[in-house]
């Protein structure tokens, strides 16, 4: 690591925001993503960020902050696979931010503003992400809730305790998690685990592994399993996504974020 952590802080402004992406085998390519796609509107004030990993590559970010609320809890996303940016989580944020949560999200490097070539680092660089957002203001420092999803739970469960060091969470949240049975136990913390009602492990991604958890540290622990939704939890009941059309962030499934704002309210 560097002797020095850096890392650059704006001045904020007023915004809407947009754009986002999906994990799993029909996610749209690189080339699609970028396309024109239906933004879901919401007000934050936005701060972007600039910050280095580990081996010098800037990378770059944003801290959405909910409007009127004084010393919100910080939600920090862990991205699943793929060479995705912050706007790949623009959904989860316009769902959380008007909740009264402050959501800092990044972009990969070699994605969005963040220098480097995508193709490695992947841990490394979400815990300098981490890094930066936890070292910000604005947000109330006791109350930090981590949201993984696909490969970032796998991400998070690896290195669990770095990112304990840098800051302790209040809690975790697994989305489309990959963990099974006894694969949660590095992430001591109050857990909560959404997947899809499709998944084939279903069994090992939600009972064994709130049972495993359970049994290890007796915490908090529960799970969600979303009806009628593919691996990164949008809702096929319609019909399967096409990522070509320009509103499918709208299809996120509603149980799930319901589920998501139930429980971080339970525990905020």
């Amino acid at each position: 690591m560097h002797d020095k952590f850096w890392v650059v802080f704006t001045v904020g402004f007023l915004s809407l925001t947009g754009i986002v992406g999906c994990d799993s085998a029909l996610a749209p390519t690189q080339v699609e993503r970028e396309a024109e796609i239906y933004l879901i509107p919401f007000k934050s004030i936005t701060h972007p960020v600039y910050f280095y990993s580990f081996d010098g590559t800037r990378l770059a970010g944003q801290l959405d902050l909910p409007l009127d609320v004084q010393d919100p809890p910080l939600v920090f996303v862990i991205h699943h696979s793929g060479a995705v940016d912050r706007n790949a989580y623009q959904y989860l944020a316009a769902r959380l931010v008007p909740g009264g949560y402050a959501v800092f999200r990044f972009d990969k490097r070699g994605t969005g503003q963040s220098d480097g070539s995508y193709g490695c680092c992947e841990e490394e660089d979400a815990l300098a992400a981490y890094q930066a957002a936890t070292a910000l203001e604005g947000y109330d420092p006791d109350r930090v809730f981590v949201i993984a999803q696909s490969i970032g739970t796998q991400i998070l469960s690896r290195r669990f305790d770095d990112f304990q060091r840098v800051r302790p969470v209040r809690g975790v949240v697994l989305l489309s998690s990959l963990l099974k049975g006894k694969e949660v136990l590095n992430i001591q913390s109050p857990l909560f685990i959404i997947v899809s009602d499709s998944e084939p492990d279903l069994a090992e991604i939600t009972e064994a592994a709130a049972e495993a958890h359970r049994q290890m540290y007796g915490e908090d622990v529960s799970y969600f399993i979303a009806p009628h939704t593919e691996h990164t939890l949008f809702d096929v009941s319609g019909g399967p996504m096409d990522w070509s059309d320009p509103r499918w962030p709208l299809r996120f499934s509603e149980e799930a974020a319901e589920s998501l704002l139930t429980w971080l309210k339970a525990h905020r």
